[in-house]
């Protein structure tokens, strides 16, 4: 089922010069099937913790607003299988290589093509993110377990170990991510966090976003939060392993 509700009006469009007075601009982009994600929670939640951090935020559901990608200081990209062409998808490879940040959260790493021969919107796309989805590993697909979190990462910096019921992804990594939060099993470290640069720009992605249960996480609205402030951040110096 294609998303095709209406988005919430913003108060200020991002890019614009009353945008910008506010705050720095978000723009979040939630698109595909939500049928096994729970896109509607992540939309109302991303405006409420982005308003919360002071990001003047504008929400489109479907992919059409990313025409519109490089008038904001960060975009924040939940994609569940929807409509989400080549063209669409280096348009954002271009914003994020000429300074805008990204956040990918969840379902954004799963691709349509096949992982032994990517089209090339999931090449592109796998490249940018820094991470695609293998699968969801061993039996059983969900469990309880502690988001650990490097404390010498400005993103994860003062945030606490918590505890979420989650479903697990195995992933595919470039050899140039810091994982910056991860879970432990019994075949070693799972990550759940990982930060990246791509060009100009930062690019944050957060495993962590499946449903309503984890929307309502203190310590997953202020992941969000801190990815957020930290991707809109290019002009600042990057750490080691970003």
């Amino acid at each position: 089922m294609q998303i095709s509700r209406p988005r919430p009006v913003p108060a200020a469009r991002a890019g614009t010069p009353a945008a910008r007075a506010a705050g720095p601009t978000a723009l979040a982009v939630i698109s595909g099937d939500d049928v096994y994600e729970d896109l509607f929670t992540a939309a109302f939640a991303l405006q409420s913790a982005l308003t919360e951090e002071g990001f003047a935020i504008r929400t489109g559901l479907g992919t059409a607003p990313l025409a519109d990608a490089a008038d904001a200081d960060v975009i924040i990209l939940y994609t569940a299988l929807g409509r989400f062409t080549t063209g669409q998808r280096a348009a954002l490879a271009q914003a994020v290589r000429g300074g805008c940040g990204l956040v990918a959260l969840h379902s954004t790493t799963v691709v349509s093509s096949s992982p032994d021969r990517l089209d090339e919107g999931d090449r592109l796309l796998a490249e940018l993110i820094g991470s695609r989805y293998l699968s969801h590993g061993p039996l059983p697909h969900e469990s309880r377990f502690e988001v650990r979190l490097d404390p010498d990462h400005e993103l994860t910096s003062g945030i606490e170990p918590f505890e979420v019921t989650h479903e697990h992804y195995r992933l595919a990594t470039r050899p140039d991510v810091r994982v910056v939060a991860w879970r432990e099993t019994g075949a070693g470290t799972e990550p759940l966090v990982h930060t990246r640069r791509y060009g100009d720009g930062r690019v944050a992605y957060i495993q962590l976003g499946h449903d309503m249960r984890i929307w309502g996480e203190p310590g997953m609205r202020r992941l969000v939060r801190s990815a957020a402030r930290w991707a809109c951040r290019p002009d600042q110096p990057a750490q080691n392993g970003e």
